[in-house]
């Protein structure tokens, strides 16, 4: 038995139209889902957003010619010795490297050398030094070591 279909041109321009808009209906539907999700991604800090409290004693460390003081940035630096505490990142041998943010500055450390303090702040990564002066470490690259991480300081306070 032979059965004879006759297809329209225009029912088949209908069937591809709708197939086309039904396509694109959903592609769009996928991609809102997707941009929804990864703002809420980017809602969530980082780990050097984060806020971390660390406590530990101040430590005021003369400049010398090493990798530590180098990171530091040159001069005498304070240090926060957190002792056998586990941290997110060491920046020092002790613990990390002080940092002063708004508010903070190192003048009101002075005072705190060899105290224990609590400290509320968030970590700071190393970062690439393009155009160093003078002499300095190098990486296996052969470039300058970056520099520059530590524990910037939003507050503290003195533990007793």
């Amino acid at each position: 038995m032979v059965m004879k279909v006759c297809v329209r041109p225009l029912q088949c321009l209908r069937v591809a139209f709708f197939i086309c808009i039904l396509t694109l209906y959903v592609s769009c539907e996928v991609k809102e889902s997707r941009s929804d999700r990864s703002g809420e991604e980017l809602a969530v800090p980082g780990p050097y957003e984060k806020i971390h409290t660390l406590n530990g004693t101040v430590i005021l460390k003369p400049w010398s010619k090493s990798a530590e003081s180098w990171n530091a940035g040159g001069g005498s630096y304070y240090v926060l010795d957190v002792g056998d505490a586990k941290i997110m990142e060491f920046s020092a041998k002790e613990g990390v490297i002080i940092r002063f943010g708004e508010g903070v500055n190192a003048g009101e450390f002075e005072g705190l050398i060899g105290k224990r303090v609590e400290l509320t702040g968030h970590y700071v990564p190393k970062e690439a030094v393009t155009e160093p002066l003078g002499q300095f470490p190098v990486g296996a690259n052969g470039k300058p070591a970056p520099r520059g991480s530590g524990f910037k300081v939003q507050s503290f306070k003195l533990v007793q």
